[in-house]
């Protein structure tokens, strides 16, 4: 097996006292059947009300439009549960079940802290740009965490792994170095 550089090593490193459960790393590149099938499925109007989304395609379709310097993504899965019963509340009066990932603090809180100390040091290490992502811009995470070998997204279109089931969040660092 191929011996990981040494930023991509402590890069993973890291990541991991930061909590993360899963990293991979991708370069950026276009895919025109992805970007394709981003258009075929708002063509068939397969995004409901979400008008937002036709608008934002264009730069969705890529990340380099997103960012035209980035040349690497970072994926990070981080699970969220807490391990106990999702259902353990069902049928206590005065108490609603709602979705397991829901149960916590809210996930951008979360994650988005840990992501900006790794791309801190990333950029520190390799003097290049870094930018971080948690569901809040124009970037089809799940593709990127698929070709960082994190999963696959499933028919219910979450992610899903071998090692974290489909209850994980993902974080991403896009930067312009060459990782």
């Amino acid at each position: 097996m191929p011996q990981a550089p040494p930023v991509a090593a402590e890069l993973r490193r890291r990541a991991k006292a930061e909590g993360f459960d899963s990293v991979g790393i991708t370069q950026i590149r276009d895919d025109v059947s992805r970007a394709e099938r981003l258009w075929q499925f708002i063509a068939d109007g397969h995004h409901g009300d979400m008008a937002w989304m036709a608008g934002t395609a264009p730069r969705r379709a890529s990340p380099l439009a997103l960012w035209p310097q980035a040349r690497s993504a970072v994926m990070l899965g981080l699970r969220y549960g807490d391990g106990a019963d999702p259902m353990r509340w069902r049928g206590e009066h005065g108490r609603a079940v709602v979705s397991i990932y829901a149960q916590g603090a809210d996930y951008h809180d979360v994650i988005k802290p840990k992501l900006k100390r790794i791309a801190g040091w990333l950029a520190e290490a390799t003097g290049e740009g870094v930018k971080v992502f948690v569901d809040t811009a124009q970037l089809m995470e799940k593709p990127l965490a698929a070709d960082a070998g994190i999963g696959w997204q499933g028919k219910h279109t979450n992610m899903v792994s071998r090692e974290l089931g489909s209850w994980f969040f993902l974080g991403a660092i896009l930067t312009s170095a060459e990782l």
